[in-house]
C-alpha cells in the first residue's frame, strides 16, 4: 500500500481471542456501518492516489508528487512558494520536497532560490518548461479524478458527497479552532 494509503486492521494475539477483541474494541468507538465506510474511504483513497501515480508515471514519467508540487508551485499567489509550505500542500516532509525540488531544477522546470523575507526559507518558481510539463500532464491527472471519482456518481451523488465533506470540514476546522483557544 502506498505511504499515504490506508493501514490494514491490526492483526495478532491467540487466534481465537483476537478477532473477538479488535471487533470489541473497534465497536466502542465505531459503528459496524462507521467501520465500513471508513476502509472504503481509505480503499477509494489509495486506490485513487495509485491510479494517479500510474498513469502519471506511464504517461508523462512524473510521480503523482512531482506532478503534484509542480501544481502548486505554479498556482503560488506570489509566482513562488517556499519548500516548508509546498510540503505541508503535497503532504510530504520538507527534505523529500526539497529532494523534488532538486530533481525538477536539474530538469529546467523549477528555479530554486533564497527567500526575500526569510534568508534561511528556499523557494520554488515555476519556469515556462515546467508550466508545459503542467498543461501536458493535467488532463491525464484530471481525467483520472473523473474516472476513478466521480463517474460512478450521479450529479446529486456529486452535490451530497461536496455537502458532506463541508460539514465534516467546518466541524474540522472548529475543533482547530477551540483548540488553539486552549
Amino acid at each position: 500500500m502506498s505511504a499515504r494509503g490506508p493501514v490494514a486492521p491490526p492483526t495478532g494475539g491467540t487466534p481465537q481471542t483476537a478477532p473477538e477483541d479488535a471487533r470489541a474494541m473497534v465497536r466502542t468507538f465505531l459503528s459496524e456501518e462507521e467501520e465500513r465506510t471508513w476502509f472504503r474511504l481509505m480503499e477509494s483513497y489509495d486506490g485513487l492516489l495509485n491510479a494517479l501515480d500510474e498513469r502519471l508515471l506511464a504517461e508523462h514519467n512524473l510521480s503523482l508528487s512531482t506532478f503534484e508540487a509542480i501544481m502548486h508551485i505554479t498556482h503560488a499567489e506570489t509566482g513562488a512558494i517556499s519548500i516548508s509550505d509546498l510540503a505541508e500542500r503535497i503532504r510530504l516532509s520538507p527534505s523529500q520536497v526539497s529532494r523534488i525540488a532538486i530533481e525538477l531544477e536539474r530538469k529546467g522546470l523549477i528555479e530554486r532560490r533564497r527567500s526575500e523575507n526569510d534568508s534561511r526559507s528556499t523557494e520554488v518558481a515555476i519556469t515556462d518548461a515546467g508550466r508545459a510539463q503542467l498543461q501536458a500532464a493535467a488532463p491525464a491527472y484530471l481525467q483520472t479524478i473523473r474516472t476513478r471519482l466521480f463517474a460512478p456518481l450521479t450529479e446529486r451523488d456529486v452535490k451530497q458527497l461536496a455537502r458532506i465533506w463541508e460539514r465534516i470540514q467546518a466541524a474540522n476546522n472548529a475543533d482547530r479552532t477551540e483548540a488553539n483557544r486552549r
